[in-house]
């Protein structure tokens, strides 16, 4: 965000009296800081989780934030039916505190451990299902994969995720990027770049020119129509408004966190590792989308480990990187569908 748009936002939120706002709390939510190791991470525990059954978010990343989601109505026709955890990662988002020592998976798998401590004691009689969007599909994964965490789920629903952050993975990104003659993406990705399709070895968290290299790529995918079929429909003037001057998020924080040099996550990629995971799974993925590649949806779906009978590969034809915004009742169709079919009959 340029420092001129940032003074301008600065000074919208104080004509309207907007400094402290909080977010429209339907009856029953609740909301709640998770501490761990001096970072305190908000938690907003919204829709129907009386049903006790809940499903907890892993938002994408890393490094942005729960606000994008829980205006569309997909979400909020899931929160009709089930409870839903927005959980604000470390140094993400609105989370309060940072520090570039602890920008690992490890503490980020400990986070999450933390989380389901707390969730677990709170609704003592809750049953969750992981949900992960993008950055989130590589976190969830990467957490199930650990010893014991599948029994604390009933399910896993991988939206458009970064289960493969290989360098081959991303090299889909590349490509597509020249193939859009995007200005000044071929010096880049000549004279910058670099992600060795042999070792993995990558430079995607150093920094360049006053960014990180991956938001360097992130930005010229977009560029090259790689994110979104229609971006209008995944985040309106209105809601951006909202997110702004009504709710707990904070849109500063992600211009200014996102993305995070995080350690363990690029060059990484787990499918050989997906059949371990054996909880019914779900794979949602929009067919246009090249920044975490549709190429990778199929592969993924066949390598997770659940009986064929409890996985389901759902592609949407008219999205792009995030389908429940762009397809919003196809996405509400099909999570529903498989949490009532496969997971809560």
């Amino acid at each position: 965000m340029s420092r001129t748009l940032r003074a301008t936002c600065v000074s919208l939120a104080l004509f309207f009296g907007a400094s402290s706002c909080t977010a429209d709390f339907q009856d029953g939510d609740e909301f709640f800081y998770l501490t761990s190791k001096d970072v305190s991470m908000p938690v907003w525990v919204t829709g129907n989780w009386q049903s006790n059954r809940i499903i907890v978010h892993i938002h994408g990343g890393p490094g942005t934030t729960n606000g994008i989601y829980f205006q569309k109505s997909s979400y909020q026709r899931l929160a009709e039916d089930y409870g839903i955890v927005y959980w604000e990662q470390r140094a993400s988002g609105s989370a309060k505190g940072n520090s570039r020592s602890d920008l690992t998976m490890d503490q980020w798998l400990k986070d999450l451990d933390d989380l389901f401590v707390v969730l677990e004691d709170r609704y003592p009689d809750a049953e969750f299902v992981l949900m992960g969007h993008s950055f989130g599909g590589f976190y969830g994964p990467r957490w199930l994969l650990e010893s014991g965490r599948q029994a604390k789920v009933k399910a896993w629903i991988e939206q458009d995720g970064a289960h493969d952050a290989s360098c081959k993975s991303w090299q889909h990104c590349v490509d597509f990027a020249l193939s859009k003659e995007v200005e000044g993406a071929e010096e880049f990705f000549r004279d910058v770049y670099r992600c060795d399709l042999t070792t993995n070895e990558t430079n995607m968290i150093e920094d360049h020119d006053g960014k990180m290299v991956h938001l360097w790529l992130s930005e010229y995918v977009r560029e090259a129509g790689g994110y979104d079929v229609d971006p209008d429909k995944v985040l309106t003037g209105a809601e951006t408004t909202e997110i702004l001057f009504h709710s707990m998020y904070d849109i500063f924080a992600v211009t200014k966190n996102s993305p995070l040099p995080l350690e363990g996550y690029y060059g990484t990629d787990l499918t050989p590792r997906l059949g371990e995971i054996t909880v019914p799974t779900l794979v949602l993925w929009g067919t246009h989308d090249e920044i975490t590649s549709h190429k990778n949806a199929q592969p993924g779906f066949e390598a997770y480990g659940a009986p064929s009978s409890q996985k389901r590969l759902v592609l949407f034809e008219n999205s792009g990187h995030n389908p429940w915004a762009e397809e919003p009742d196809a996405f509400y169709d099909a999570v529903s569908g498989f949490l009532r079919d496969t997971v809560w009959p």
